[in-house]
């Protein structure tokens, strides 16, 4: 009897081991088998900063046209100021980019004119203008190139200035605000000089307010 109390005892054992070594691996199995916990649903983006990096261009769209206007003092400092100038430029889209240069270095083309109506200086001018943003709405540019006037090339008028000779360089920059993708506002100074090339060169320095609408 109790040789068979034993071999039952056995054999109880084995069945329970069997069992449980059978039940890991179909866990194992099912492990194995089971779809993958889904993914975690993305939390919100974070908040746009307001500040580009400095210089960026990707903001003005250079693809387009922008028509610019306004007035500017005229001449202020000088025997030709105390009356006021009416501006229009226009801005051209990028023609080209340098592949060496950064792209806001590549500079886009302007023309405009400055007309006095008092009998004063006024020019025609063109050039390179090159943009900078520094936040989202603000940005500065710069601009250099060449102008034609009508202004005295003789220094013997006590309310005109000696401009030396009838063309001149013409420099510059902005600081302007963006009202939305196509508005802007900007405050411009305006400079024209012979750079001594000539024996008079009795500058001018303008000062105005300008909105542009880009097209």
């Amino acid at each position: 009897m109790s040789s068979l109390w034993r071999w039952l005892r056995v054999a109880v054992t084995a069945v329970a081991l069997a069992t449980g070594v059978f039940g890991y691996f179909d866990r194992a199995s099912a492990t194995d088998m089971a779809p993958p916990p889904p993914a975690a649903a993305p939390g919100p983006a974070p908040a746009q900063s307001n500040w580009w990096p400095l210089f960026s261009s990707s903001l003005y769209r250079p693809e387009r046209f922008e028509l610019r206007g306004g007035v500017f003092a005229h001449a202020i400092a000088s025997p030709e100021a105390g009356s006021v100038d009416a501006n229009l430029e226009l801005v051209a889209p990028k023609f080209f980019v340098i592949p060496w240069l950064p792209e806001y270095l590549t500079p886009r083309f302007h023309v405009g004119g400055i007309a006095n109506f008092n009998g004063k200086t006024s020019y025609v001018y063109a050039g390179a203008l090159w943009t900078f943003n520094l936040t989202r709405s603000w940005f500065v540019e710069g601009f250099f190139g060449g102008l034609v006037h009508n202004g005295n090339l003789d220094d013997n008028a006590s309310d005109m200035n000696g401009l030396g000779c009838r063309w001149a360089f013409h420099s510059g920059g902005s600081v302007g605000y963006r009202l939305s993708d196509r508005w802007s506002v900007m405050g411009t100074f305006d400079h024209l000089s012979n750079g001594q090339i000539c024996t008079n060169n009795k500058g001018i320095n303008d000062y105005g307010l300008r909105a542009a609408y880009s097209f």
